[in-house]
């Protein structure tokens, strides 16, 4: 059997089991104001864009919160309210909550629902685009992980290229696992969250921002705290945030950025694929079968269809791996009748035989059979 790397495994689409290095960094009380606290908030945003070759075309924006105060923030900041239209495709639950957030913010909104498979493709955008002249941005997923899919986003990326739309990618899943060049996408905002490939925690929100259309937007925002361009220039003139930042995360997400770069992208996301294999694999042999097709599924989270067997239910598997330092999550409703389980995080190889070695122990406690105890 595996050694036991951590107490508690978090396998989900985030927040992430992370490194005891980048847990330590917010036992460090730091001063919001010293030279040190302004250091780290620096090096973050560079790194950012030198992962999305965003350096000469794109600025970098922390602002305190989950990523979707940064999602909000860049609409209300980068969107004018009173000429635009946004198109938003829609293909899993998080492509949802990105319209919910467009609507409940009052812009003009129009939804290219499509259904989990097949993935949006350029015909779908274009004919989308032709539907509705009004539009003038785009937004979607890259990694949905409500199913597991990762969308097309250099093929959308195209078409609003060639139709002049401003693009607005949610890789809140996917920066820093999946290449994304933000020069060569031309796109017009990234949404990015620390505690996902990142390998960091929650609790700021990462932005990265065309750098010509965010210097057309001050006074646009009609939010005081969710205003991305005021928070730019104060950080750009003193180096400091606007408000109270949350210094122990901001401390964690500079030693993750540290992690990352000795790793490399590459490195990581390969890491993420071993891991994803060797589950997804055990999890057939054991009768398990999948809600994707390998070819479309994004190896950071797995999503499987529920046992079945009468004996088995979502919350009793839940609990019998929580007791054992497990924990996965559901399917969301989008995929009912699914439970998922992620990759991402401080998790090499040699934890996924923890990980199915449990599932095997839960799945007895609670009287489920598999292929491998019928074996």
């Amino acid at each position: 059997m595996s050694e036991r790397r951590h107490e508690l495994y978090l396998l989900t689409p985030g927040p992430l089991t992370v490194s005891p290095e980048v847990k330590a960094e917010m036992l460090l009380d730091r001063s919001p104001n010293a030279a040190l606290h302004g250091s780290i908030t620096q090096t973050i945003r560079d790194y950012m864009l030198a992962l999305c070759n965003g350096g000469d075309t794109h600025v970098c924006v922390p602002l305190q919160g989950s990523a979707t105060y940064g999602v909000e923030a860049s609409l209300h900041t980068l969107v004018p309210r009173e000429t635009s239209k946004i198109l938003i495709i829609e293909n899993g639950f998080y492509g949802k909550r990105l319209r919910e957030i467009a609507e409940g913010a009052r812009f003009q909104v129009t939804t290219l629902s499509l259904p989990m498979l097949p993935l949006p493709t350029q015909d779908d955008v274009e004919a989308a685009l032709a539907a509705d002249p009004a539009i003038t941005h785009i937004m979607l997923c890259h990694a949905e992980t409500g199913t597991g899919v990762l969308n097309p986003i250099a093929e959308v990326a195209a078409v609003a290229k060639r139709h002049g739309k401003r693009l607005m990618i949610d890789a809140v899943a996917s920066f820093g696992g999946f290449p994304i060049d933000a020069a060569a996408l031309d796109v017009e905002a990234i949404f990015v969250s620390p505690n996902k490939c990142l390998e960091s925690v929650p609790g700021v929100a990462i932005v990265i921002a065309k750098k010509t259309s965010l210097e057309a937007a001050e006074g646009r925002s009609p939010s005081v705290v969710l205003d991305l361009h005021a928070q730019w220039c104060f950080m750009e003139q003193t180096g400091a945030w606007r408000w109270t930042p949350p210094t122990h995360v901001v401390g964690a997400l500079g030693k993750a950025c540290e992690r990352h770069r000795q790793e490399g992208m590459d490195a990581r996301r390969n890491r993420y694929i071993t891991n994803w294999r060797r589950l997804v694999d055990g999890l057939r042999q054991r009768g398990l079968t999948t809600l994707l097709p390998d070819g479309v599924a994004a190896p950071i989270i797995a999503t499987f269809h529920d046992p079945v067997d009468p004996g088995y239910s979502f919350g009793a598997f839940y609990e019998a791996m929580a007791r054992r330092g497990f924990v996965i999550f559901p399917g969301r409703l989008t995929a009912a009748g699914t439970f998922r389980i992620g990759v991402m995080g401080d998790i090499v190889e040699s934890d996924i035989s923890l990980i199915l070695n449990a599932i095997d122990e839960s799945f007895a406690e609670i009287g489920v059979a598999t292929a491998a105890s019928a074996a």
